[in-house]
């Protein structure tokens, strides 16, 4: 029988109180000032401030610094502070692959929803098909791994237990490090947020800029908050959200080239080269 033990707990003090009716959908037309600024047009706004139509300016944070967004759709909170407009938790709407990204994952749902919290993947069953978004703002599937030897863990950015989320996603950067140095091109790392109404794109893309982490071989992938909560039940990674913060078990999984579990690891301990020299061994064969 597959059971849970909630025996890694993460501890970090902050509010999860993420601001509500001040959300906007708009189109960002263009950037200026390096893209620290957005001009958009509002398509539909919770915050008073703000009439559909509407063109408006704001700054964004460096994470979301780029030209990605222009001429596609977002949708974020627009906060005033320090005399200005920003918007801050900026998701994409639509864009490449933004169509399989809802229908594969409303699939996923209806197909994870029955499973009991108990019947969590383990190794040998194969992943079933999800999508998400990266940290540049890119929709893709995991299928797009495939042909590759994937590790995948669950982070949240705001984790300040330094025995946690920090400590794993310092591992994996250094496994990322050490497979570049042995010329493991097909090793692909995978770190899912289950943070996602705080962890978008751009804060993920900082997080993991604080890591020097390269993302030509590791992604971070944040969803909408249902999707990752189905991710969540399906790899069999419990959250609780208590006293400011939010507890979870962690597993790190290493998943072959067709898609299927190779090895499976429990808790927030876990070795480098562990994984690596299996990593190794299933791109040989």
């Amino acid at each position: 029988m597959k059971f849970f033990v909630l025996t890694s707990l993460c501890f970090s003090i902050f509010s999860l109180n993420i601001a509500k009716g001040n959300s906007i959908t708009a189109l960002v037309e263009s950037s200026s000032k390096e893209h620290s600024v957005y001009h958009v047009k509002v398509i539909n706004s919770e915050n008073e401030a703000f009439e559909s139509e509407a063109r408006h300016d704001f700054q964004v944070g460096l994470g979301d610094q780029s030209d990605h967004y222009i001429g596609r759709q977002i949708k974020a909170n627009a906060v005033y502070y320090a005399n200005q407009w920003h918007l801050e938790s900026i998701f994409p709407k639509d864009g490449v692959g933004s169509k399989a990204y809802y229908d594969l994952n409303d699939k996923f749902h209806r197909m994870v929803k029955p499973i009991s919290r108990r019947n969590f993947v383990q190794e040998d069953d194969y992943i079933i098909a999800f999508s998400g978004i990266n940290q540049k703002g890119d929709f893709f599937q995991f299928k797009d791994f495939l042909g590759k030897a994937v590790v995948v863990n669950f982070i949240f950015t705001r984790c300040q237990a330094a025995k946690m989320c920090p400590a794993s996603t310092y591992r994996m950067s250094l496994l990322q490090e050490k497979a570049k140095d042995i010329g493991l091109d097909d090793l692909h790392l995978l770190s899912i947020t289950f943070d996602p109404e705080y962890d978008s794109p751009g804060i993920l893309k900082q997080y993991g800029e604080s890591y020097d982490i390269e993302f030509d071989t590791f992604t971070f992938m944040t969803a909408k908050p249902q999707w990752i909560e189905d991710l969540m039940r399906y790899f069999g990674i419990v959250t609780i959200d208590q006293d400011g913060t939010i507890n979870h078990t962690m597993a790190t999984l290493l998943i072959d080239q067709k898609g299927r579990v190779h090895y499976r690891k429990e808790g927030s301990v876990w070795k480098v080269d562990d994984f690596l020299t299996r990593a190794q061994k299933l791109l040989k064969e």
